[in-house]
């Protein structure tokens, strides 16, 4: 399970191959998913981190630059 700092799963979202958006747990090198939409791959990301208390999403632009993080955990 990729963890950053504090023990958090932290998912990315970042350009896959054939213009597709891949989602990946940070430490893992194979794609959780694949979608033709960014929106849809940041969609299910979170959805991904709202299971998991204090996981985070890490979004990438086409370059492959993290343009954010958001802390998408569950908490309560």
């Amino acid at each position: 399970m990729g963890f950053d700092q504090k023990g958090t799963a932290v998912f990315c979202v970042m350009p896959g191959d054939a213009g597709q958006w891949s989602v990946l747990e940070e430490g893992f090198e194979k794609a959780l998913a694949s979608f033709d939409d960014r929106g849809d791959a940041i969609e299910y990301a979170q959805d991904l981190a709202a299971t998991k208390d204090g996981s985070k999403v890490k979004v990438y632009d086409e370059d492959g630059q993290s343009s954010a993080v958001e802390d998408r955990g569950f908490h309560g």
